[in-house]
């Protein structure tokens, strides 16, 4: 699927894509759908992402299968390189010399031992925008230490202000802080291309994961910076409003989570929910009231919710004027009508996967287009690459692929 009849908004634009599982290839696979060309440098001796899960019965083990992989890479060019060997990591500046980006989120100072590091590739081309992620950045005492999404999690303070009350911290589910991270690595690459096109300098910038999952809880740091107070979990409940929360509604495994801002919309869902006697409780005349008896008050709307289905209770509720939403399984999810309307939900047919789904970009534009290509096959583009871009003639590339250069 692809909209390239519309101009991209990223064409022209070269990126040479180092990163390993989620959060750059994230970055960078925003950038392919906006119209970048991509180039992801793998190689054979070490498919981290190819060998990830899940893969469609048949394919298991196939590097061409992986359904991770597949999502993630989507659009992108593959170039096949061992960067263990000289002529590899020689390749590899050679590449970083015609591109307008790198990423990469390598642990800490490897790009430097490979010769790779921005010291280096700053000097070979001072336009470049470097995007390089680390769990804790690229620098200050944490600089060298090494995390992936739980620990990340943990550290930022979002595990320790997510929790019921009176437990323990929970670590949210997936793998949040990696689309996050690449997400901003992507906005501080907008940023840095508009600067260079005003002043034809480049830019390296260092990503922190654990500050990019901070910025979820600005609410919890500047209570602590204005009141020194120490933010407290509450499960799905909320401090000022009641009722708050997720509850089960009349079918097994259905919920729906209702958000009631102010006394107006209080009294919206007792009316909508056929119980105006909550209106005569002295306890629910207020919101102060409502969050004291929030036990009392959600044990009343579980008590409305267990006996009706979700959708009909939402229709009712979004009727009234009261907000209100179904929790979606990932199955429902992608089949949702809105999101089908939006276009959000997008169909790619690979060459050896066949026809998935997948999550497009969150946005519509008007006038501009998108890619929405299938992901390569593990080392499709590199010949074109090598010869095409660098102009590397076929002798030479038949000598570099027998000495195991292109693996």
């Amino acid at each position: 699927m692809s909209a390239t009849s519309r101009p991209m908004p990223l064409d022209g634009v070269r990126v040479l894509d180092l990163g390993q599982f989620i959060a750059m290839p994230f970055c960078a696979l925003w950038l392919a759908w906006l119209g970048a060309e991509v180039i992801v440098v793998e190689s054979r001796r070490r498919m981290t992402s190819r060998t990830a899960p899940p893969f469609k019965p048949g394919l298991e083990g196939n590097p061409d299968g992986s359904g991770y992989f597949n999502q993630i890479c989507a659009a992108k060019k593959s170039c096949t390189l061992d960067m263990t060997t000289a002529a590899g990591r020689d390749i590899v500046r050679r590449l970083a010399g015609k591109v307008d980006v790198m990423v990469d989120n390598f642990s800490t100072g490897v790009l430097e031992k490979l010769g790779l590091g921005y010291d280096v590739i700053g000097k070979l081309n001072p336009g470049i925008v470097m995007v390089s992620c680390g769990a804790f950045g690229r620098s200050g005492p944490m600089k060298h230490a090494r995390g992936l999404h739980s620990a990340v999690n943990l550290f930022s303070g979002v595990a320790d202000v997510t929790g019921y009350l009176d437990g323990e911290p929970r670590i949210l589910g997936g793998v949040l802080p990696d689309p996050l991270s690449g997400t901003y690595g992507m906005f501080a690459i907008m940023a840095a291309l508009h600067h260079r096109n005003q002043t034809g300098q480049g830019q390296f910038i260092d990503l922190a994961m654990y500050e990019a999952m901070m910025t979820l809880i600005p609410e919890a740091v500047i209570d602590v910076t204005l009141n020194d107070a120490d933010p407290k979990r509450m499960g799905n409940r909320d401090k000022l409003k009641a009722p708050y929360g997720i509850y089960p509604c009349r079918d097994a495994d259905t919920w729906i989570a209702i958000s009631v801002d102010n006394d107006e919309e209080w009294r919206l869902l007792c009316r909508a929910s056929g119980h105006a006697e909550w209106l005569g409780d002295p306890r629910f005349a207020s919101a102060e009231g409502r969050v004291t008896h929030v036990g009392i008050l959600d044990a009343a709307v579980e008590s409305w919710t267990r006996q009706i289905g979700v959708n009909e209770a939402v229709d009712k509720l979004q009727a009234a004027g009261v907000p209100a939403g179904p929790v979606l399984r990932c199955d429902q999810l992608i089949d949702d009508p809105q999101l089908q309307a939006h276009g959000s939900v997008i169909t790619i047919d690979h060459p050896t996967a066949g026809p998935h789904r997948q999550l497009g970009l969150p946005w519509q534009m008007d006038s501009l287009g998108v890619q929405y290509n299938h992901a390569p096959l593990l080392g499709e583009h590199t010949h074109d690459i090598l010869t095409g871009l660098l102009g590397i003639d076929e002798a030479e590339y038949q000598r570099l692929e027998a000495g195991g250069v292109l693996s």
